[in-house]
């Protein structure tokens, strides 16, 4: 079985190799409810919030049922995916059967590796989490509830993997500095709140000799700090500043100064 959720629903029955498609808006928001909080016990009054929106029918707790009993069958098996409890309903999967599961996995694996000092393999794993990703989690899942229960704090994972896998490939330097500009230049566009963007930015064109962009990347993070956030930049940013403008050789040492600690905890 594969359930992917970063993404519009896709279910993939393993036996088969074949693809499941559930037409009905409100069976395919009881699937998301339960696979985007798999081995926990979903409580069917909160799986009743995320199928109705608080519009809840009256016979809500029997139409459940039935949603139930059509989703063991979509998911092709003998219906022990789903187990009823007391108090609701509990998926039972792997960390390699959901894809939210897979890329909280592939996250924990890369942050270890991390901490060890394993750049090439904390870049690959950061990169097969980001890679799980399809487009907007619960695309077409009709269920404001689950989004706003569940889609901040998923975006905000996605940017911490690819801030850390950013500080991977900086630690992998100089074969992949240059690459992950542009990247960055994107990122910080998009997210111009994100300091530690900014300064993944400096250092990547520190590194690469283009000590005048950086200065002026740290210019344009100071503009946005002052002129939306109304504060200057941080610490570590006005550092970064500092360093670069004395032409600090320990930038250009990765093994120093830049520790592991600071890296994989900004």
């Amino acid at each position: 079985m594969w359930i992917g959720l970063l993404g519009p629903l896709d279910i993939i029955i393993t036996t088969t190799g074949q693809r499941a498609y559930l037409s009905a808006a409100k069976q395919r928001a009881a699937l998301a409810a339960l696979a985007v909080d798999a081995r926990d016990v979903v409580p069917v009054d909160a799986l009743a919030v995320a199928i109705w929106n608080h519009e809840i029918p009256p016979s809500w707790r029997t139409t459940i049922r039935n949603y139930i009993k059509r989703l063991r069958t979509a998911l092709g098996t003998d219906g022990s995916r789903i187990v009823t409890r007391p108090s609701g309903y509990l998926l039972q999967a792997g960390d390699d059967e959901i894809d939210v599961l897979a890329f909280q996995s592939l996250r924990k694996v890369g942050l270890t590796a991390a901490r060890q000092g394993d750049w090439a393999r904390a870049s690959a794993k950061f990169s097969d989490a980001e890679a799980l990703w399809r487009g907007t989690p619960f695309a077409d899942i009709e269920s404001p509830g689950i989004r706003d229960a569940h889609l901040p704090y998923l975006r905000e994972t996605l940017l911490a993997v690819l801030e850390a896998r950013i500080d991977a490939d900086l630690r992998l330097w100089p074969s992949r500095a240059a690459d992950v500009i542009p990247e960055l230049q994107r990122l910080t566009s998009h997210h111009p709140e994100r300091e530690r963007l900014w300064w993944q930015l400096m250092l990547a064109l520190y590194r690469c000799g283009r000590q005048t962009d950086a200065l002026a990347a740290f210019r344009a993070a100071r503009k946005f700090c002052v002129g939306e956030l109304g504060i200057e930049p941080g610490h570590n940013l006005t550092d970064l500043q500092q360093r670069i403008i004395i032409a600090d050789p320990e930038l250009l040492d990765h093994t120093r100064r830049q520790s592991r600690e600071q890296v994989v905890a900004w």
